[in-house]
């Protein structure tokens, strides 16, 4: 099978496996996207992310490929957070759901990147950091953004096609696939001297106008502080989110 029949084969089954979720009320159609390790984006990305941030080689040694895909949310989740109280329970149950399927997602893809002759290497969806310093050795949202996912706006959100209301998953590959295009589709507008500052205004803690800071540990606390307080008000155990941000979002979601 040749490169292109296997991308083909990858972007199926990505889609078949959300779809195999059964919670079209909750998720969209995913988009997959292809980025070279070559790529400057990519080569450069311990000077756009940080020096904390692995290189391919470190995640997989001879490393060529970097395989992105973003899920979509509903209207009715990415709205959630913004007529919420706390988090919105409709937002952080999707929020769960997804995480964990990613794991499932991307090991299938690995498998099925193995049985070509290939090797691959999955990522930690989420949560992959200490929390006395909560940066990821592995940015997903980057390397959607690396593999024309989607751009980059205000508070780093990531706006794609289909909205900011999305999560995103990356892996590995020792296959040379060939690229995705450039991203072509609506910016922030927020950007380059915009007006919109809805994402940084929504924020209760205001973290996002400091996020290096102390920001990033407010918005942690947060997070924190929403979880006990559904579990002790609404008697719901459910994963510390939030969302206020993207809720706001005037490209939240996009059809």
């Amino acid at each position: 099978m040749d490169t292109a029949a296997i991308r083909k084969e990858i972007e199926e089954m990505i889609k078949e496996k959300v779809r195999d979720i059964g919670r079209p009320d909750l998720y969209r159609e995913p988009m997959v996207g292809f980025v070279s390790v070559d790529d400057p984006s990519i080569v450069n990305v311990k000077d756009i992310v940080g020096p904390w941030h692995d290189s391919p080689d470190d995640q997989l040694p001879g490393a060529r490929t970097i395989i992105a895909y973003t899920v979509p949310f509903t209207r009715e989740v990415a709205m959630d957070p913004g007529n919420a109280e706390f988090s919105g329970l409709t937002w952080s149950e999707a929020y769960v759901i997804i995480n964990k399927n990613f794991e499932l997602i991307s090991k299938a893809v690995a498998d099925y990147l193995r049985s070509k002759g290939y090797e691959a290497a999955t990522v930690t969806a989420t949560n992959d950091y200490d929390p006395s310093d909560p940066v990821s050795s592995w940015s997903h949202r980057t390397m959607a953004c690396a593999a024309g996912l989607g751009k980059f706006g205000m508070n780093r959100i990531l706006i794609t096609s289909r909205g900011s209301a999305v999560r995103y998953c990356s892996l590995l590959t020792t296959a040379d696939l060939e690229p995705s295009g450039p991203y072509e589709g609506p910016v922030c507008t927020g950007l380059d001297g915009g007006s919109c500052r809805l994402c940084l205004d929504a924020c209760p803690v205001d973290a996002l106008t400091r996020w290096y800071d102390g920001g990033k540990f407010d918005c942690q606390e947060l997070q924190e502080v929403y979880h006990e307080k559904m579990l002790e008000e609404l008697k719901v155990d459910t994963a510390g989110t939030c969302g206020k941000c993207i809720a706001v979002c005037p490209l939240a979601y996009i059809e």
